[in-house]
């Protein structure tokens, strides 16, 4: 079994970043439109919307920790989606999991890219700046 694993500091409080990982507009602004309707998720990717991933809320706390599970799309059969948030001395830390990939294969190498791309770079920038790189401004991998 294999998971893909992503830890970053940001610049931010822990309530900004639990905001950005949890509500409409903040995942919006850094990974993609995104529409939360009580507990689920739906993200939109592709060029006109076309695909569309819904994440079920399996425990949030407010400022610590939000988890997922895909129920429907790409990765339904793929394990849950961890954001683990806890204070650093230059703001605030991010460890991500995304546990239950059978093999390292091509899909799992290209979701570890795009969210390190995410990640180290959009939800970084949104947070430390004000803008966000959310698709489709996120370069093609």
């Amino acid at each position: 079994m294999h998971s893909i694993l992503h830890k970053i500091v940001i610049e931010a409080s822990t309530d900004e970043l639990f905001q950005a990982i949890s509500s409409e507009k903040g995942l919006s602004k850094w990974w993609s439109k995104t529409n939360i309707n009580a507990e689920q998720v739906s993200i939109f990717f592709g060029p006109n919307d076309e695909h569309q991933v819904q994440m079920q809320v399996l425990s949030s706390i407010p400022g610590q920790e939000i988890i997922w599970q895909c129920i429907s799309g790409p990765w339904a059969d793929k394990g849950e989606f961890i954001f683990s948030i806890t204070e650093h001395e230059r703001g605030s830390c991010l460890d991500f999991a995304h546990h239950g990939w059978q093999e390292a294969d091509d899909f799992y190498k290209h979701c570890n890219a795009k969210w390190g791309f995410f990640f180290t770079v959009s939800l970084k920038q949104y947070l430390e700046t004000g803008k966000g790189q959310a698709h489709p401004n996120d370069p093609s991998i």
